[in-house]
């Protein structure tokens, strides 16, 4: 572990050529071999696709066989129940309810009634298993008699089982590379089931049918019903058994771990349900490419070489270039301005070599002017410090004032200093949003500061619900409207100035009124201001402040709130401001 820690120290650590060769060299290894990766998986997907898509293509005709036999079972079966076989029907109830010796006593003495000979079941089945050549066995069961009546093309049996239907064609019909159909034989009248039509079909049919495709086929093929039995396999390794893999055959993944891992197709499209599955071992698939992967391996190794090599030339002359660089700067380091580097051909290491030139060169006549230009940078920062105002000293000025005018027994002044302090507080404080209740206090002292200064000429009054008191507002938006009336409403002439600010909850909104009793508006003037409110009319000398308040409550709280203004012409003025009674509301501020 040491010596690998001191080879990455001496070789790597502070050696840029030697990573950038190693980096170099792990990138190109790293994508030429994802490029060789990457052909082969191409050619292995379609390699894969194509083989899936041929073996999909025989699973469908293998469906399309069985289905023409269901179609041949039916037809066989719809024979029967045609109009014109009526006498044929007889003739199958007859044989399905009696035993073989009554069955001909029924038909010899339908004969002597009727003078007609009635159609024969066993030469209509005869019929079907010389017409088509895939039908191994048919044979008619009695539900009634326990019997079983078997035809081939070579011989009639006839038995009498006293067993079921199912340990009937086990014993009798069921084989190897076969399968079999069964069909409910129905009474018409009385709407039971008297026996059944079972067809045994020989799949060595469908085997010579796609034997010429399978010779190009990888993998094998197997027909199973739903409960596993397997009725073909071209391997030949599962006849008489359990299908062991039938678990798998659901499984949405393509790939499936059989004795070996291989890829898998599976239809039940047939009207049989049976199962067909292809199943094609991976290790088939990538054999038939062992040669191109082999070939692929050689080119890539070869062209890894080439670049390491090509690489390794390059490498060397730029670091024997770099390490001039190098030295130069050391040079610089211990105070050497005086070295100069070499330039060769013009590339970025010449443009390097130029710029460090040039720097030293320029080095020595900037470090004058950094210097100065440092000094006065500092001095100019200490004098914008020591320039600033910090609100506190105008608050303790006002302070001082006040006591030295309590102290002369000038107790209005007094108290207007303090009004004023504590306006100036609330003022300056960067909250853009306070409760009602610091609002109507600030309105309290602004009036207070009115009243000392009007003595007995002027009065207010403040009523606000106490719900409402802790609903967010906007700093100084009910200020403007009281300063509004003290400008352009108060009447010196009068001892009845007043003023009231009203506070109520009007639904989900709070609706706060100032109403006084001064000059009031005439009618053009308030018109203009309503327009201006709705954003239609022009600026008024006397409504900026309106406008403003209007505006900012809007930004705030949306559209639907604001400022109005009451028709009451020539008797004081009433203005209502509409705000959201809680936070629910938007609030930009």
């Amino acid at each position: 572990m040491k010596k690998l820690r001191d080879f990455y120290r001496i070789h790597f650590r502070k050696k840029l050529f030697n990573k950038i060769v190693f980096f170099y060299s792990v990138i190109t290894i790293l994508s030429l071999a994802s490029l060789s990766a990457f052909i082969y998986t191409y050619q292995l997907n379609v390699q894969v696709n194509k083989e899936l898509e041929f073996n999909n293509r025989i699973l469908s005709s293998i469906g399309s066989y069985l289905d023409a036999r269901y179609s041949t079972t039916q037809q066989i079966v719809q024979q029967l129940y045609r109009d014109d076989s009526v006498t044929l029907m007889e003739d199958v109830y007859s044989f399905l309810k009696n035993d073989f010796s009554g069955y001909l006593n029924d038909r010899i003495e339908k004969y002597n009634t009727t003078g007609v000979r009635r159609r024969d079941i066993l030469s209509y089945l005869r019929l079907q298993l010389s017409s088509y050549p895939d039908i191994r066995m048919i044979a008619l069961y009695s539900e009634n008699q326990k019997s079983v009546q078997i035809l081939t093309r070579d011989s009639e049996n006839y038995y009498r089982v006293d067993a079921d239907l199912q340990t009937a064609l086990k014993r009798y019909v069921i084989s190897e590379n076969s399968f079999t159909t069964v069909s409910n034989i129905n009474s018409l009248v009385a709407q039971e089931n008297v026996g059944n039509l079972v067809i045994n079909y020989d799949l060595s049919g469908m085997y010579g049918e796609y034997l010429k495709n399978w010779g190009d086929l990888k993998g094998d093929i197997a027909v199973l019903t739903p409960g596993g039995d397997v009725l073909f396999d071209s391997s030949g390794r599962y006849y008489g058994q359990k299908y062991p893999y039938m678990s798998r055959l659901g499984s949405s993944s393509a790939v499936q771990d059989f004795e070996e891992p291989s890829y898998m197709n599976v239809q039940i499209s047939n009207r049989f349900g049976y199962y067909v599955a292809g199943v094609i071992p991976k290790s088939e698939i990538t054999g038939s490419l062992r040669g191109l992967r082999n070939t692929l391996f050689f080119v890539t190794s070869i062209c890894i070489v080439a670049a390491m090599i090509l690489t390794r030339f390059t490498i060397v002359n730029f670091s024997r270039r770099t390490r001039a660089i190098m030295k130069a700067l050391e040079k610089v380091r211990n105070g050497d301005l005086s070295v100069r580097i070499p330039v060769e051909k013009e590339d970025e290491l010449y443009q390097i070599s130029d710029r460090f030139n040039q720097m030293c060169e320029d080095l020595a006549e900037y470090i004058d002017k950094v210097y100065v230009s440092e000094i006065k940078q500092k001095q100019a920062e200490l004098v914008a410090f020591q320039a600033q105002i910090k609100p506190h000293f105008l608050y303790n000025t006002l302070e001082a004032i006040r006591m030295r005018a309590l102290a002369k027994k000038a107790d209005d002044v007094g108290e207007m200093i303090y009004i004023l302090s504590t306006l100036f507080r609330y003022s300056v404080k960067r909250d853009t949003i306070v409760t009602l209740a610091d609002e109507l206090e600030y309105c309290s002292l602004y009036l207070d500061l009115f009243r000392i200064r009007y003595v007995d000429n002027f009065a207010y009054e403040i009523d606000a619900e106490p719900e409402l008191m802790n609903i967010p507002v906007l700093k100084l938006s009910i200020q403007p409207l009281i300063e509004n009336y003290i400008v352009h409403g108060l009447i010196m002439s009068r001892s009845d100035n007043r003023i009231s600010i009203a506070a109520e909850l009007q639904g989900s909104d709070a609706v706060i009124t100032i109403r006084d009793n001064g000059r009031g508006i005439d009618p053009s003037t308030r018109e203009e201001i309503r327009k201006l409110l709705q954003g239609t009319g022009t600026s008024h000398p006397s409504s900026i402040g309106l406008r403003n308040t209007h505006e900012r409550i809007k930004i705030c709280f949306g559209d639907g709130y604001g400022l109005a203004l009451a028709d009451q012409p020539h008797q004081g003025t009433i203005i209502t401001m509409k705000i959201p009674s809680s936070q629910g509301g938007k609030m930009y501020a």
